[in-house]
């Protein structure tokens, strides 16, 4: 119900659609409704191409298209907020800051051959899709190499698992990012880029991103909506 009305509570100008909520105050304040609020630093990620893939690492990277927004090319802070008390916390919003600027409005970020002006029954689940209750983000130009990297894991191990292989031990330990709720994976054969990972809310769903646009009509941060607060 609540991701319902919140994606029903988009609205639409002629090209582009805006969230209701204002995300601005959940990364300032430690507390929101009487929900406690936490806010991690996860890293950066780097963009070398400026376009942005968000999806499932697991089920999904291999064909996942990225965000049609291109960023300048660099790296960015990330930061997750934590919603909950101390033994029911969840990953409730994550951004990625590309400015000092601040957003003024959030505009819902799409894919290639999602319809900015459609209307609400046919534009109503826009978002990347977990299977795993795992979501990440990384550049288009790191997905490909991560791809590449998942074909000779499979390659030297046919009956291999990438999960429990590789990322699990890493979400698991506490010293990885704060307590298994992400974990930042820089490729081996590519160590300045990386696939920053995390555990999406509630699991598994369909997750909004929205691209916050400043006074000045640039974009200044992408959040993700896991739908928790």
């Amino acid at each position: 119900m609540k991701f319902l009305k919140r994606l029903l509570g988009q609205y639409k100008s002629t090209k582009v659609r805006y969230a209701m909520l204002d995300y601005n105050p959940y990364f300032e304040e430690e507390a929101a409704g009487g929900v406690r609020l936490e806010k991690r630093y996860l890293g950066k990620l780097a963009l070398p191409s400026g376009f942005i893939v968000a999806c499932d690492p697991l089920l999904g990277l291999h064909d996942a298209l990225p965000f049609t927004r291109r960023m300048p090319p660099g790296e960015y802070p990330v930061f997750m907020i934590v919603a909950g008390s101390y033994n029911r916390r969840r990953n409730a919003l994550l951004k990625v800051i590309f400015s000092d600027e601040k957003a003024a409005q959030w505009e819902l970020a799409y894919v290639p051959g999602q319809a900015a002006g459609g209307t609400h029954d046919n534009n109503i689940f826009c978002g990347f899709t977990t299977d795993a209750g795992i979501g990440c983000l990384c550049d288009a130009h790191t997905q490909k190499h991560y791809n590449a990297y998942l074909e000779r894991f499979f390659r030297d191990h046919p009956n291999g698992d990438i999960y429990d292989s590789l990322f699990a031990r890493a979400f698991a330990r506490k010293h990885v990012i704060e307590e298994n709720h992400s974990f930042n994976f820089h490729l081996p054969a590519h160590p300045r880029q990386n696939v920053i990972m995390f555990h999406t809310g509630y699991g598994d769903g369909i997750y909004p991103a929205y691209w916050g646009v400043s006074e000045s009509g640039t974009i200044c941060s992408l959040v993700i909506d896991f739908m928790v607060i």
